[in-house]
């Protein structure tokens, strides 16, 4: 099959080795690996190129620098609230994001340095493997802009937390640090940060080595079931996150963030 084209992708970095690995490296540094429309979209198809080409076996997601992905860029997101823009809600978008994770025949490894909040930090649990480094956080922070949580997070949390737990997170909006989030099963390991690339890579270079179809299907047969238990969620978290963009708390809420203050929600 073709083999997946770079040149189509401007906020993904794609890097392929002979051993059926291939490194995709979300590319907004400036910003942490913020997640704009234009990588969204791209995020969106590029797990079909990645099902297309039969010389991967393997994906590490990863991001750009120190950090994984600090969520929505909520400057532009700010400045669309503002203009008033609505239309059509974005549920496909999501969707096609996540579940596109999902479907993909082949293993994804999340590689996580440094900050993976708001849909970031559900961009890493849609992986089958998180691995992170000592100074990764993981946070939906959705609430704290004002926003119900939506991305995924009200679908992943309370399958890998249970739900007490997991509604502590979404409720609260608090960030876990990578070696507590490895301890209570949010995410598979916690190593220092010079130990993570080659721990990432000796796991990635053992599924490479296995039978592709084998894991492809065992990966498959396992997200078939996180997708019946959660599709309801996903789908209900997705109206109210879209419900909540256009609220008067969200527009405070990415205005405090943008200023660097603490927002006063008042629950309009």
């Amino acid at each position: 099959m073709p083999a997946i084209d770079p040149s189509r992708y401007e906020w993904i970095k794609i890097e392929k080795r002979d051993d059926g690995i291939a490194t995709l490296t979300l590319n907004n540094p400036r910003r942490k690996n913020a997640v704009s429309r234009p990588m969204h979209r791209e995020l969106e198809r590029i797990w079909d190129d990645v099902d297309m080409d039969d010389d991967i076996r393997v994906v590490i997601l990863t991001g750009e620098g120190n950090a994984f992905c600090a969520g929505t860029d909520l400057s532009v997101q700010d400045q669309e609230n503002q203009s008033g823009r609505k239309g059509r809600p974005p549920f496909r978008s999501a969707r096609r994001l996540f579940w596109g994770m999902m479907d993909t025949e082949k293993p994804i490894i999340a590689k996580v340095r440094g900050p993976a909040y708001g849909v970031g930090v559900n961009i890493a649990l849609a992986c089958d493997m998180v691995i992170a480094a000592e100074g990764a956080k993981f946070c939906d922070s959705h609430v704290r802009m004002g926003i119900a949580p939506g991305d995924g997070g009200a679908a992943f949390f309370p399958f890998l937390l249970g739900f007490h737990r997991a509604k502590e997170y979404l409720m609260l909006g608090e960030p876990i640090e990578g070696k507590k989030a490895a301890e209570i099963g949010l995410i598979n390991y916690c190593v220092s940060d010079e130990e993570l690339d080659g721990f990432v890579d000796g796991y990635a270079k053992r599924l490479a080595a296995g039978p592709p179809l084998a894991i492809s299907y065992a990966k498959m047969s396992v997200n078939l079931l996180l997708k019946q238990a959660t599709a309801g969620a996903f789908e209900a978290s997705l109206a109210y996150d879209q419900l909540t963009l256009f609220t008067d708390d969200h527009a405070e809420g990415a205005r405090a963030f943008l200023e660097k203050r603490q927002p006063n929600f008042k629950g309009s």
